[in-house]
């Protein structure tokens, strides 16, 4: 029996490399025939089809074949660790679709009998049964919660008018529903530049909700949060030889956006606005001169890292 076999992977669909690294080992495993991916033309008429449904650290893997006589589906489930590598884990379901391939098209011998062979016929050869594709069976899917600390740096508005602060943050958050709902607690600190005279120095802290927009993409994500924060703001007034300070703490509720990058997992790019609404603005005055106030709307961009703890 000759044809390739058709492999077709459900959603989650594979990046290019992971399905070529299971194509070509399923092609080593299955022997004298071939294994090409459903969006590939073949001058010869598929021996089979392989189904795969690929969900979190579990495959599952449907083979029929239409040179079977029984034309009955094949099935095998793998169970993968969680830390083992995405690549070797798709080499792992080819070489499975190969064996089963091979098993099925080429089992092995039976052992000789030992009694005489009754008196044999010749029967004409049947047709094989045509191959009847059935969709593969629902099942739910199942995924870890994930928890993952978000490293920035930031820039944002200081006091109106004035030149902008600069700092980092700190974030970290836990799924309460898979690729669902999640908490988030953060911290940050900022501090204003290019202004000698007046130091102004700002500490967040905040812990909120937040939930997924687009759970079903693969590399990319975008996800929206809402937070209580209380914001500590320092100042600091220096005039030669002389320095004069204050300080206040001031709750508030902030929102933000965040996109993330899957460059090379565990660790993604991650990059957020947050906008921190204070509901009483301060104004700041310097020798009751007015120096600037605080904005309705704090706003601050954040670039940096996401590192996947699970």
């Amino acid at each position: 029996m000759t044809g390739p076999v058709v492999v077709e992977v459900y959603a989650p669909q594979p990046r290019p490399q992971e399905l070529a690294v299971l194509l070509a080992a399923c092609t080593r495993a299955a022997a004298a025939h071939d294994c090409i991916s459903s969006d590939v033309k073949s001058s010869e008429p598929p021996l089979g089809v392989a189904i795969v449904r690929h969900e979190g650290d579990r495959a599952r893997i449907e083979l029929g074949l239409r040179g079977v006589v029984s034309a009955e589906w094949s099935t095998r489930d793998l169970t993968f660790q969680p830390g083992d590598d995405e690549l070797e884990r798709y080499r792992a379901i080819g070489f499975a679709i190969g064996t089963l391939v091979a098993r099925e098209v080429d089992p092995a011998p039976s052992p000789p009998e030992t009694k005489a062979a009754p008196p044999t016929r010749t029967v004409p050869p049947s047709r094989p049964a045509p191959l009847t594709r059935r969709p593969p069976p629902a099942a739910p899917r199942r995924y870890a919660r994930a928890t993952w600390l978000d490293v920035s740096g930031s820039v944002g508005l200081g006091l109106i008018p004035g030149p902008p602060r600069v700092g980092g943050s700190l974030r970290a958050a836990s799924e309460i529903v898979a690729r669902g709902a999640f908490g988030v607690a953060e911290t940050s600190y900022a501090e204003r530049i290019d202004d000698p005279s007046l130091r102004v120095r700002w500490l967040h802290m905040a812990v909120g909700v937040g939930h997924p927009l687009a759970p079903t993409l693969r590399s990319l994500g975008v996800q929206v949060r809402l937070m209580l924060g209380l914001e500590r703001m320092e100042l600091t007034a220096i005039d030669g030889t002389r320095s004069a300070g204050a300080s206040r703490w001031k709750p508030g509720l902030a929102g933000a956006i965040d996109a993330h990058w899957d460059v090379a997992l565990p660790v993604s790019v991650v990059v957020s606005a947050v906008s921190f609404i204070d509901p009483e603005r301060t104004v700041v005055k310097v020798g009751g001169e007015p120096a600037g106030e605080t904005p309705a709307f704090g706003l601050s961009g954040f670039i940096g890292l996401r590192i996947k703890l699970h």
